[in-house]
């Protein structure tokens, strides 16, 4: 359960509904902020929708991603906590989250919201023309299984069709599945920054041991396996750190939550296969 859920009192849980006809931004920033005042051990102190999207389906709910600045009292000591999640919206109802009967799976936790167009840039464009005619934009883990099934088909795509296709690579290792992917997208940051990309495709295409906690190990593995020389004062550089979070913040603000997600002209493609539609049909 959420940590704004935890916090709602459970008769604002149960009433759900807004007050409005037509619900508005601000409607459900007065619905979360009276919910968390309703706890006496909470002072609230902002409520916002940071951004909302329509769901297909179901159709006429809308999902609202509401950050949130609250203190919470302990004993003599308040604790200040932001966090951020989705609470669902019809007209003027709302819904902690939505569950499909039928598979007994959350929507809230396929939600993912529209990528930006602010956030494409050249340091992370990896093949394909800038100005193609479809922009493909992966957040991507180099150690996990389905990743390096998809990154590779992506490439290989936009190598052969850089007028139909650009990819956009974004860094988002998973420590706590593949404690090595972390040292390893330092050092695809490196590389790629060095004038190395080709070397991404490499490191998809190699095993490595995905357990390794110690960053030497794994460079020294990538040396061994690919000739591939790093240190780690250089895959630590701030420039390195930067991107890192830079990446992991982007995928926050778009409630990512695996790998790979694969966007296509900016929309969330759940089932990575949409960009199939408009390779050039005689090359199919």
């Amino acid at each position: 359960m959420s940590l704004m859920l935890r916090l709602l009192s459970v008769s604002l849980v149960s009433a759900l509904a807004l007050s409005a006809a037509k619900t508005t931004d601000k409607d459900v920033e007065k619905f979360v902020k009276r919910g968390l005042s309703s706890n006496p051990q909470i002072k609230v102190y902002n409520a916002k929708v940071l951004d909302k999207k329509e769901m297909e389906k179901p159709q006429g709910w809308t999902a609202y991603v509401v950050q949130f600045d609250i203190g919470i009292k302990r004993g003599n000591k308040e604790q200040n906590i932001t966090d951020r999640d989705i609470i669902f919206v019809n007209e003027r109802y709302v819904a902690p989250d939505l569950v499909d009967i039928k598979t007994n799976t959350s929507l809230k936790q396929r939600v993912v919201l529209d990528f930006k167009d602010r956030f494409y840039d050249d340091k992370h464009l990896l093949y394909g023309h800038k100005n193609a005619k479809h922009k493909i934009v992966v957040f991507s883990d180099p150690l996990c299984p389905f990743c390096r099934e998809v990154v590779p088909e992506l490439i290989e795509l936009t190598k052969k069709y850089p007028d139909t296709f650009v990819l956009y690579y974004y860094h988002l290792p998973i420590q706590t599945l593949h404690p090595a992917s972390v040292a390893l997208a330092k050092a695809i940051i490196y590389l790629k920054e060095h004038g190395n990309k080709e070397a991404i495709e490499k490191i998809y295409k190699t095993e490595f041991d995905y357990a390794q906690k110690d960053e030497k190990k794994t460079l020294q593995e990538l040396d061994k396996k690919l000739g591939i020389k790093l240190t780690p004062q250089q895959i630590n550089s701030p420039e390195v750190i930067t991107e890192l979070q830079h990446d992991a913040d982007i995928a926050r603000e778009l409630m990512i939550k695996g790998t790979p997600t694969v966007f296509i002209d900016n929309k969330y493609d759940p089932r990575r296969e949409k960009y199939k539609k408009f390779i050039p049909k005689k090359s199919k």
